[in-house]
């Protein structure tokens, strides 16, 4: 299990990359689209084409959740993705990311 420090460091590092590189959260084309899973690690770097929403996810991505867990599974996160919207990884543990949800303005 990673400590705090260690979860925050990485967030770090994979926020300047995100800058650097000028990443964009990953759009979604329709409803579940299963290519969100190509999102990029966008930790607290926001472009300045896009908002946060106040819906953030709390997923599984091991691939060893189920349904009753607090992290949805892939599927239960799939059925949350909306067309339009967009999508980036904004934190990450060992066993679980968080996923932030975007609008484009």
């Amino acid at each position: 299990m990673y400590s705090l420090e260690t979860i925050k460091s990485m967030q770090d590092e994979h926020t300047v990359k995100a800058k650097r590189l000028k990443l964009k959260p990953y759009i979604a084309k329709l409803d579940g689209d299963v290519n969100v899973f190509k999102m990029p690690f966008m930790g607290y770097y926001l472009p300045k084409v896009f908002e946060v929403t106040d819906n953030k996810y709390f997923v599984d991505n091991s691939g060893f959740g189920s349904d009753g867990e607090l992290a949805l599974t892939a599927s239960q996160f799939l059925s949350k993705v909306k067309q339009g919207l967009a999508y980036g990884i904004y934190e990450d543990g060992q066993f679980q990311v968080y996923i932030q949800e975007y609008k484009v303005l």
